[in-house]
């Protein structure tokens, strides 16, 4: 049996439909557009929904997002948090009306209606929130002289996470924390172990709490250093990005029958060469091939990858999955 093959498709999907991402970003009906043809093309067993989904809750927390004409991504014009008075004004925002939230609770309730997939909602992580509500560099400022402070953005943080979270658990689908800011070098073991986990802990604690089965951390990067602590807050999948050590991860994930996805660049697959990818693709059975609990990834699929090359990727996998 093969490997499962989990793209993570998002901007691409806008590509797929002929539109930009900007198009895809502000519509449900276009967000399940694109996700549908890219199903059609790779019946992929797991959808992730959303497109620039680090900018979702901030723009519902009244960040102001600029949404560009071509094809590059939506982006944060600037910092929620400027001072420690804006942080002061700011109120957990509602995912059934607030922002493009709602937007995305409907995508997600239209696709688990109409594919066989596993549908998974995003929610950003209480530490990437966090940074990107107050700006990275001011954050880490913060845990360094002003821990308490630099603490209340963290639970803030986190009780956005949990309410968009339940509202996805309300409709049925998967939850999928997203907290690429925890990777080193960006943030320090120490400060990850410090800062972040006890509320990722928390968080998942809480989802499990009512009735989630299953939640995902899901960090890009060479997350080595603090996968052993990753495991420790009570997730059902992480991911061993192309640039860590999977054997390490993976001995550490079948202790605990976690799942996980090993992961090759993005870019290798953009740029499609065959020879590559199959060295890629060996590399990564020879490495992990035999665990059950394994799914192949790829990270974010670019707008400019031609679907070919997805293909291309999904026959190779299926070629060298362990008999």
């Amino acid at each position: 049996m093969s490997v499962p093959f989990v793209p993570t498709i998002y901007e691409h999907g806008a590509a797929l439909i002929g539109l930009t991402p900007s198009d895809v970003a502000r519509s449900a009906e276009l967000l399940v557009e694109g996700q549908l043809a890219a199903y059609e093309r790779y019946r992929h067993p797991l959808v992730s929904v959303g497109l620039d989904i680090y900018n979702v809750e901030a723009e519902a927390l009244g960040g102001i997002v600029d949404y560009p004409q071509d094809s590059s991504l939506p982006a944060l014009r600037s910092p929620v948090i400027q001072t420690a008075a804006d942080f002061e004004t700011l109120r957990v925002p509602n995912p059934k009306s607030d922002g493009r939230m709602p937007l995305l609770l409907d995508a997600c309730r239209r696709l688990k209606a109409a594919l066989p997939a596993v549908i998974s909602g995003t929610v950003t992580g209480p530490f990437t929130l966090a940074a990107i509500l107050r700006g990275f560099e001011e954050f880490t400022i913060d845990m360094f002289d002003d821990p308490d402070f630099a603490r209340r953005q963290l639970k803030f943080a986190a009780e956005v996470g949990f309410s968009f979270a339940a509202a996805y658990h309300e409709m049925g689908v998967n939850i999928a924390i997203n907290e690429s800011w925890i990777t080193p070098p960006l943030c320090a073991p120490y400060l990850y172990r410090t800062f972040a986990r006890p509320v990722e802990k928390d968080l998942i604690a809480r989802l499990t709490a009512i009735g989630v089965p299953r939640v995902s951390l899901v960090c890009g990067g060479n997350t080595t250093a603090i996968a052993a602590d990753m495991l420790t807050t009570g997730t059902s999948y992480i991911m061993a990005d192309w640039g860590c050590d999977r054997h390490a991860i993976l001995t550490l994930c079948e202790k605990q029958g976690t799942m996980l996805r090993a992961s090759i660049p993005p870019g290798m697959v953009e740029r499609g060469d065959e020879a590559e990818l199959a060295d890629a693709v060996r590399q990564v059975m020879a490495d992990c091939g035999g665990y059950s609990n394994l799914v192949f990834g790829c990270g974010i699929v670019s707008y400019s990858t031609p679907p070919e090359h997805v293909l291309l990727l999904k026959r190779l996998i299926e070629e060298h999955s362990p008999s």
